[in-house]
């Protein structure tokens, strides 16, 4: 709609320049975004012929300046020189160049201020300062006839390939914290393509494109043009913040040895590039994306949030008098062997190891994601230190050790990564570890950060957790008190949580207090269910309720398999079996699901060749078509209740009650709640259902295709009528926890929708929540400024409802 009222003026123009109007509008909509100061790379050298040299390339020049009066001395060139005859000679330079910018890299004692003066004098204003103009527009500036900009000595951070590559913790790769600065790159490359790929290599290794690049041993024409190729690249841009700050050291799933600032941007260097942030400690939303040459080079706006201790907790062990993993409390099947539980005085009861051979094992297959962090927590309290002893393992995958005491994190076959701190005997003492792939393994012993050591790439294992031993058969001998595994990384702050949450003695009176609390909280409960099955909330009989709102999450049914498409495509099995697919046969499954939002009878075969292969000839669409379904439908044999029909000229999607599909309840979800709106009422089990399963986002994020574009906004659009006609009808009798989370879930798949924005800001602020409301709104006009290009200009008390 939007292009056809930007081409009304042209109706009566010939079709053929129509046309090339379009084309024109559409490849600048698919080009470069200007970039600006931060993002632009110049060609730096020391001054020595200023104009010999701008003629040969440079765009930067290093200034190491002293304040004679009222003059200013060049005192890092071959001969000392005074400011005013390079200025000179730049304004020279630019009178017959009037497309190029020059910066001057200005070091020394002066005074700042008199400094700018003197400088803004002689350029007669046409002049740019860095400082004040950090996200100033390269192309802007010289429209505005800004062709100097001046940069000073605080705003510049030093680095090289070789620092990048010697040092492994990120406070070390720069000069000084890189956030907010531009980077002074120093090469000593001495060919093209040697530094093409060193720049290349740390852009990628820093989300960092160097600003001034200096190669001496190459030259000045040749650095000029690996500069020209470097500003010409596409790249991908984006910020990441929490609570509205900028959130530093950020990691990347798909190159884990990379860690960036905030502020980032990747080189585009293939057709499409799939990028998952992370940070320890933190859930970034969104948690992947795509980026591809056909979309903007805005920056994308990634935002953090704290996640809860338990997010991602595979196995808790609290040992009180049992082996039970509070995770999996019916699972029964572990086996145990020569092990005992003993009343300790300062952390009741705990597991005890004292025999030769003594352990646990889960006796289940483990589903760790070796490819994501593993965190590990674990009390200890040895009795002796021999010179191994095994705290817990999973096969050749890893095992976590004590070393002659100290802590040891090793890959069977492949490393030992001991850190030199050996743990006393007779003592409880806090030991965590945390792998990062292909980055680190961490150890805090008592909340302390003792090593840091470069990891090896892991063997990932199915092997069931074994605790107190290891395949070694080396022996703990000691105490041992909440076992925790994690399947992402914890924050400095999260062990230092752990740390300082030491049990206490754990005494029968606790447990009988505890006992009856809960014993009584099931018999109201039990006794509430009885009286009410469904709670229905109807527009004349219910009266609003004040207080905060406890959701519930959605409960799966055990031993189902599960298949999902929001959030991304995840299949998992109640047998713990494995099941590949290839990525045209998940969309091939995924496209058969989703049509049911348009079409219950099935999609026809024509359908599905048009969709998948387009402009193939009808004989090999057909043989294309037919092998692939047989190959699917193979795969999905292997799955219990699921597979694809080809009934009545139409292909699909048959499940039984042993699966569940998201999308299905999704679909029967939505049309409960129409039904029951037309009907002037709500079923709040039936909409905190229908929340938790969107909570994820829209369907199948990480694919770009025009059939999965066209269901993700249909989602998006019925979602956010449905959701918005809920509360604009029942917000009165909803519990406001539930209406924040309304308004969430809109954003969650309209980031820009105002309406949701002042649905959230008044519940926050009806729940006394002005923090919250306040923070919504700036990280709205933060977004909205993000894609715009211009202030959101609706003020924060003007969306407040009286």
């Amino acid at each position: 709609m939007i292009l056809i009222g930007r081409f009304n003026k042209y109706q009566n123009t010939p079709v053929f320049i129509t046309l090339f109007l379009v084309l024109i509008i559409n490849v600048k909509s698919l080009a470069q975004n200007d970039l600006t100061i931060s993002d632009f790379v110049f060609t730096t050298n020391l001054p020595t012929n200023t104009i010999k040299d701008l003629e040969h390339g440079t765009r930067a020049f290093k200034l190491q300046l002293e304040q004679y009066k009222s003059q200013y001395q060049i005192v890092n060139a071959k001969r000392r020189k005074s400011l005013k005859s390079v200025l000179d000679s730049i304004h020279m330079f630019l009178r017959t160049n009037k497309d190029e910018i020059i910066t001057l890299l200005v070091r020394g004692k002066f005074d700042k201020k008199q400094l700018e003066d003197y400088i803004d004098l002689e350029c007669t204003g046409n002049i740019c300062f860095q400082q004040e103009q950090q996200e100033a527009i390269i192309e802007k500036l010289k429209l505005e006839g800004k062709h100097i900009i001046v940069v000073f000595e605080q705003d510049i951070t030093e680095t090289s390939i070789n620092q990048i590559r010697s040092e492994r913790k990120f406070s070390k790769w720069f000069s000084k914290d890189p956030i907010n600065k531009l980077v002074e790159f120093k090469s000593f490359a001495t060919s093209k393509s040697e530094l093409y790929d060193e720049v290349l290599l740390f852009w990628k290794s820093t989300g960092k494109s160097p600003n001034f690049l200096e190669a001496n041993q190459v030259e000045t024409e040749v650095v000029k043009q690996v500069v020209d190729s470097l500003n010409k690249l596409r790249r991908f841009r984006g910020i990441v913040e929490f609570n509205g700050e900028l959130l530093n050291e950020v990691r990347w799933k798909n190159a884990p040895q990379t860690i960036t600032t905030a502020k980032f941007s990747f080189p585009l260097t293939s057709k499409e590039q799939i990028l998952s942030p992370y940070k320890n400690g933190y859930r970034i939303t969104p948690s992947e994306v795509i980026h591809h040459k056909g979309q903007s080079d805005s920056p994308r706006l990634f935002t953090a949030y704290n996640v809860a201790i338990q997010d991602e907790l595979i196995y808790d062990f609290a040992f009180d008098n049992n082996v039970v993993n509070q995770q999996e409390p019916d699972w029964d099947r572990v086996i145990t062997k020569d092990i005992s539980f003993i009343e300790d005085s300062e952390r009741g009861d705990v597991l005890y190891l004292g025999q030769q051979d003594s352990f646990i094992d889960y006796f289940k297959s483990n589903t760790l994601n070796f490819e994501t962090p593993i965190s590990i927590s674990v009390w200890l309290k040895p009795d002796r230190i021999p010179q191994f002893m095994g705290l817990i393992g999973f096969g050749t995958a890893f095992s976590v050790k004590l070393r002659r005491g100290s802590p040891d994190f090793t890959m069977a076959t492949i490393k030992d990564h001991v850190v030199e701190f050996p743990l006393k005997k007779g003592i409880w003492q806090h030991l965590v570890v945390i792998y990062n792939p292909q980055a680190s393994i961490d150890f805090y012993v008592d909340g302390e950060k003792i090593g840091e050591i470069q990891t090896s790439e892991i063997n990932p294992s199915n092997q069931s957790l074994v605790i107190g031993n290891n395949i070694w058969g080396e022996q703990y001998y000691g105490a041992m008190d909440d076992l925790k595994v994690w399947n992402r990384g914890l924050a400095p702050a999260e062990v230092t949580q752990l740390y300082e949450a030491k049990t206490d003695s754990k005494t029968v009176s606790w447990y009988v207090i505890m006992g009856v609390l809960f014993g009584g909280a099931i018999l109201a409960m039990v006794l509430l269910l009885r009286k009410k099955p469904e709670k229905i909330i109807s527009s004349e009989a219910i009266k609003p309720q004040d207080k905060d709102y406890i959701t519930h999450e959605l409960k799966r049914k055990e031993n189902k398999n599960t298949l999902s498409l929001f959030g991304g495509f995840q299949l998992i099995l109640s047998n713990e079996k494995t099941v590949s697919f290839s990525p045209l046969q998940k969309q091939l499954i995924s496209f058969l699901i989703l049509s049911k939002l348009d079409e219950n009878r099935g999609v026809t075969s024509s359908k599905l060749t048009e969709t998948f292969w387009p402009g193939v000839s009808k004989n090999k669409a057909k043989e294309n078509r037919s092998g692939n379904m047989r190959k699917l439908r193979k795969v999905l044999s292997e799955i219990d209740g699921l597979e694809v029909v080809f009934e009545e000229k139409r292909w699909i999607v048959s499940h039984t009650n042993m699966l569940v599909v998201d999308v299905y309840e999704y679909i029967q979800l939505k049309s409960r709640l129409e039904a029951g709106m037309a009907g002037g009422r709500i079923a709040l089990n039936e909409l905190e259902d229908f929340l938790e399963i969107i909570k994820k986002g829209n369907v199948l994020p990480s694919i770009q295709t025009e059939w999965v574009d066209y269901f993700k906004a249909k989602i998006s659009n019925d979602i956010e009528q449905l959701l918005a006609a809920i509360y604009k009808e029942q917000h009165a009798n909803i519990p406001k926890g539930i209406c924040v989370k309304i308004a969430k879930t809109i954003l969650l798949f309209d980031s820009l929708n105002e309406n949701a924005l002042q649905i959230l800001i008044n519940e926050w602020v009806a729940m006394g929540k002005h923090g919250l409301a306040k923070d919504a709104y700036t990280s709205f006009s933060k977004n909205y400024e993000l894609l715009y290009g211009e202030m959101y200009s609706v003020d924060f008390q003007d969306l407040i409802i009286v």
